[in-house]
């Protein structure tokens, strides 16, 4: 009967066209009557776990060769992370073992792309791409303040547990993002230059991408005069790291939440984001919240 009724014993009824969802973490105290009207459906996630939506992800994918390589990646690297993120770090807001998988899916979506693999790729780069993925997806939500650093925490058991893919030896491995483009010296990318010649033979192993500091894509800063000192936004390595991730999610539709402490920019940043969009195709609206009235 789309009826809202209170502790206070108030009813409410609801328009047509309004809908109420709620997302709890348990039924402890959800009655009989709240569970049947409410029309709630529980799945313990400890039965069915991350594999069955792991194995449809793989399924839906293209490629044979794909498929058997991400299989064998999942494996190796997604147990071990999700057990490391639930004794050995402090996350900054609790999140589910599914949340870290549809995360870790989210971003092999757009990586994987064929700009960046192709049909006959070697395995060593869809483990590159695998591996940035996952320490986004495992490591980007850790607590971080002036005595605990969880980044470098996650940097040093990542690399002592995982060692296929090297990592430069300064920073953390949230530090780096992986280049795209081929560097000019691989003949097969480029043909050799002098008098138009195309490359002959091929090299003994394929030149994979490579980790780049993301400071070298900060763009240098220039303080307009009439811009409100409140309104300025200083790129950093953070700020550009953290909209290198939100351009990638939102290109796909999928949604972004940014968590941190009050005054870190997250507002900043989300509206630099929106100011971007295309406004013929996309249309804004801001809903203010208040850590102390929501």
């Amino acid at each position: 009967n789309k009826v809202l009724t209170l502790a206070s014993n108030e009813r409410i009824p609801l328009n047509p066209s309004m809908r109420l969802m709620f997302e709890i973490s348990h039924l402890r105290t959800a009655t009989p009557a709240t569970v049947s009207r409410a029309g709630i459906l529980f799945i313990n996630p400890n039965d069915v776990g991350w594999g069955p939506m792991v194995a449809t992800w793989i399924d839906n994918r293209e490629s044979q060769a794909e498929r058997a390589n991400l299989s064998i990646l999942f494996d190796k690297y997604v147990p071990t992370c999700l057990e490391a993120v639930k004794t050995k770090f402090k996350k900054i807001t609790p999140i589910s073992d599914i949340s870290h998988v549809m995360m870790l899916l989210y971003l092999l979506e757009v990586l994987l792309v064929p700009q960046n693999v192709s049909a006959d790729c070697p395995k060593e780069l869809y483990e590159l791409y695998f591996v940035f993925a996952s320490i986004w997806a495992f490591g980007g939500q850790l607590f971080q303040d002036q005595l605990v650093d969880g980044r470098e925490l996650f940097t040093k058991w990542f690399l002592s547990e995982f060692k296929s893919v090297k990592f430069p030896n300064q920073g953390t491995v949230f530090d780096y993002f992986i280049e795209q483009k081929q560097p000019e010296s691989d003949p097969l990318a480029t043909g050799l230059k002098n008098a138009g010649t195309p490359a002959v033979g091929k090299p003994d192993k394929a030149v994979l991408p490579k980790f780049v500091p993301w400071t070298e894509k900060v763009p240098a800063f220039e303080l307009e005069p009439e811009t409100p000192l409140q309104a300025v936004l200083v790129p950093t390595s953070e700020t550009v790291r953290v909209r290198a991730m939100m351009d990638l999610l939102m290109e796909r539709g999928r949604p972004v939440l940014l968590v941190g402490n009050s005054g870190c920019g997250k507002t900043v940043l989300v509206n630099s984001k929106l100011e971007d969009l295309d406004s013929e195709t996309f249309r804004v609206t801001n809903v203010p919240f208040n850590f102390y009235t929501t």
